[in-house]
């Protein structure tokens, strides 16, 4: 009898936890939002760390250099053709320009003067050929006035090229 009553005490053991399991539990139910809905801006954000690159990069140069007396754009500007990035200090090419303007007027001077000389070396060669034609003079020396004055030419010649 004892089993039997082991057997009963079990079994109600059993209906009783059944009952109160099967019974006390709820349904789940998801937790459900409505939004209606309506047109707008798509905004995508990257949250994220590195360096960021240029898409095209340009290297930039200068034909002379210099001391920059103004600069016009900085690191990031945009720059289109023509734009004026930078001014250089102008004392350096103004010195320079003075200085070609004075070797030019130097060079002008040579050539006046080897005109003044060809004149002269003409009018030996003439006074040559005079003494010459009355047999007062070699012709050694009239050839030596006809060289002058071909030597004469030959500088003008070369020192006008040089002022051109």
């Amino acid at each position: 009898m004892k089993k039997l009553l082991v057997v009963i005490v079990l079994v109600s053991a059993g209906i009783t936890a059944y009952g109160y399991l099967g019974f006390n539990t709820t349904e789940f139910v998801p937790d459900v939002s409505t939004v209606t809905l309506a047109r707008g801006d798509v905004v995508d954000t990257v949250g994220a760390t590195g360096a960021l690159e240029a898409v095209t990069t340009v290297q930039v140069g200068s034909q002379v250099s210099g001391i920059i007396e103004e600069l016009n754009a900085d690191f990031n500007s945009i720059v289109r053709a023509g734009d004026v990035i930078a001014r250089l200090e102008p004392s350096l090419f103004e010195t320079q320009v003075e200085q070609g303007r004075a070797n030019l007027a130097r060079s002008e001077a040579d050539v006046e003067r080897l005109r003044v000389a060809l004149e002269d070396a003409e009018t030996q060669l003439a006074r040559s050929e005079d003494l010459s034609s009355r047999q007062l003079i070699s012709t050694t020396e009239l050839e030596a006035a006809q060289v002058a004055v071909r030597s004469a030419a030959a500088q003008v010649k070369s020192a006008d090229a040089s002022v051109i």
